[in-house]
């Protein structure tokens, strides 16, 4: 069986060297590079390795960036993490993650990694989605929600900053991403991206709507129960008693 493999480092010296390390493997095939974050998602929902090798520090979108944008798809890879960090934060790696490589690679401590991904991609292992939440969990506890939303397009993806989005509205199947820059459309549910924000910060105001807390300036009494939520940019919006129940903190 061949373990297929994709590689992300915004460094290509580090790129090249870990594909020259890999193609002594004869089970080993280096099915794709990335270079930033953004490159690697779209990699890796297009190539679909086994595993993963993912350097963390990488400007502006980071390996736990791709972590996180990746574990709600179907499909995700082990990963193996590239790192300089320090001790306490390998012995994190060790509980969740497939492993971890430190800087600079060596070919022993990378054999031991295949081995164990060889063992990983077996079928009788727990799905690679669990144990990346597991990753999530363990490595980042103080960031549970991501800081980005990616929103594909058909000639190129981009990442708009949580903070900047004012709301998000339904829009059939897909989901409008307002923002005080502009408006993107991306094909998803409310429910799917509802789910991915701090709901500290964001609230389900209606079937059609989730808005950021920070973007309302007033809350009206309104009929039967509602409520009429006025932003900061001008927008009127129905706070349905549905939701409002659901919230009593904002009452």
């Amino acid at each position: 069986m061949m373990l297929r493999v994709a590689i992300v480092d915004d460094e290509a010296p580090a790129r090249r060297k870990l594909a020259r390390f890999l193609a002594e493997f004869d089970d080993v095939d280096v099915v794709g590079e990335a270079g930033g974050g953004a490159d690697a998602i779209a990699l890796v929902r297009k190539a679909k390795p086994d595993v993963l090798f993912l350097d963390i520090q990488m400007p502006e979108v980071d390996g736990f960036d791709v972590v996180e944008e990746l574990a709600g798809d179907a499909h995700v890879p082990r990963v193996i993490f590239a790192t300089a960090f320090d001790q306490h934060a390998i012995r994190a790696f060790e509980v969740s993650a497939l492993d971890y490589l430190l800087k600079p690679l060596e070919r022993e401590r990378l054999g031991e990694a295949i081995a164990r991904a060889r063992a990983a991609v077996a079928p009788d292992q727990p799905p690679s989605r669990d144990r990346l939440l597991e990753v999530l969990d363990a490595l980042r506890p103080e960031r549970r929600f991501p800081k980005r939303l990616l929103v594909p397009g058909e000639e190129r993806s981009v990442f708009v900053d949580v903070a900047e989005i004012v709301r998000l509205e339904a829009d059939g199947n897909n989901v409008r991403v307002v923002t005080a820059r502009g408006t993107h459309t991306m094909r998803a549910t409310l429910e799917s991206l509802e789910a991915k924000l701090d709901p500290e910060r964001f609230a389900r105001v209606h079937r059609s709507h989730v808005v950021n807390l920070d973007a309302i300036k007033e809350i009206q009494p309104w009929f039967h129960g509602d409520r009429q939520i006025v932003l900061r940019d001008g927008t009127g919006l129905t706070w349905s008693r549905r939701y409002a129940a659901k919230r009593p903190d904002l009452a």
